[in-house]
């Protein structure tokens, strides 16, 4: 069981999004069957059981079976005691879940409901801690917004209107080899290496734009959906996108449309304001906007596997200055070190994860 209040909080977040029964929703003919039970917004923690209860209309009308989809290939069927019967929720994704129901009634006939849940995960994040292992300078005017690593080169998204940028970086002396401007409209955001091709999205511009890895070249532009671009990062063959939301958005790399969603949530509940992102060894790392972490995400279910503090890492005087908050992550599949800093930072860390991923 949950407090109260920690309930009362997490459906005051998220029952504006998840729907009714459909039976409610239907006006223009009676419903046949009624769901009882879960109601709108029920809290569950990955791998509880949960009551459903329905009820026919009307004397003549037999409940046959109940159909639940969770899920690509995921049903559940009650036969034996449709009226009432627990649905497992088994090891599925955290977050705001709808579940489509199917109820067939009088040997022939079937209604839709939906419910909807709120799922936390099962665990509690790990905690990682670090070592540093080299320092190098970093441009203090760089407003870091993305971070890859690739070849001995750091390549930096920068931000702010009129300042935004693409880099290729020395690492060694913080200085950029090269420079590509963006438009003074245009406040670049995330980044990501993918088959010799940087990709970068935008703030609020809805745009991105795909540059030649070794030229930064500008190859082509491209508009997306999503209502603002934060982070950004690829999987081999997917790129990952966050948006300042607990919500991570699969992207197919040629038309940038979106192929998948997943929510971030831990033990407690959602993780808001996804920011700067970074693949590696399976796991998504990011970022959290105004925090001094990592947390660190399975990219299947959503769950928060684990958090790296990095709090003294931060600049002396920075805390609380959202213009220099913790936002740049970037891996050496070499070495198995993280490249991170922050926005304005005068420093770039090279850290050593421990326990390593």
């Amino acid at each position: 069981m949950f407090p109260i209040a920690f309930v009362i909080l997490i459906l005051s977040c998220c029952r504006k999004h998840i729907p009714h029964s459909a039976s409610e929703n239907q006006k223009d003919s009676p419903s046949v069957t009624r769901l009882l039970s879960p109601k709108p917004g029920t809290v569950i923690q990955l791998g509880d059981s949960v009551e459903f209860q329905f009820a026919a209309a009307g004397q003549g009308n037999t409940l046959d079976s109940v159909v639940i989809v969770a899920g690509k290939g995921d049903h559940f069927r009650a036969k034996a005691n449709p009226a009432r019967f627990y649905w497992h929720s088994g090891q599925g994704r955290v977050g705001q879940v709808t579940l489509k129901i199917k109820v067939y009634y009088n040997d022939s006939l079937e209604e839709a409901h939906a419910a909807g849940l709120v799922v936390l995960s099962d665990m509690v994040p790990r905690k990682y801690s670090y070592k540093v292992m080299g320092q190098y300078p970093h441009d203090p005017d760089a407003y870091t917004q993305g971070l890859v690593y690739e070849g001995g080169y750091l390549y930096e998204s920068t931000g702010l209107e009129g300042k935004s940028s693409l880099r290729k970086v020395n690492i060694s002396s913080g200085k950029p080899e090269k420079v590509v401007p963006l438009e003074k409209d245009f406040f670049g955001e995330g980044i990501a290496l993918f088959k010799d091709q940087i990709y970068q999205i935008t703030y609020k511009t809805q745009v991105g734009f795909v540059y030649d890895k070794n030229t930064l070249e500008k190859i082509r532009s491209f508009d997306y959906q999503i209502r603002e671009g934060w982070g950004l990062t690829t999987d081999g063959s997917r790129l990952v996108m966050s948006d300042g939301s607990s919500q991570l958005f699969f992207i197919e790399p040629e038309y940038f449309t979106q192929v998948d969603r997943i929510e971030v949530f831990d033990n407690k509940g959602m993780i808001p304001s996804l920011n700067e992102l970074e693949y590696v060894n399976g796991k998504i790392l990011a970022n959290v906007y105004g925090e001094s972490y990592i947390v660190i995400i399975d990219p299947g279910s959503g769950k928060a596997l684990g958090k790296l503090d990095l709090r003294p890492l931060m600049p002396k005087g920075s805390e609380g200055d959202m213009g220099k908050v913790l936002n740049g992550i970037a891996y050496n599949a070499q070495t198995g070190r993280l490249y991170v800093t922050g926005k304005d930072w005068p420093v770039l860390y090279e850290i050593e994860i421990i326990p390593s991923l």
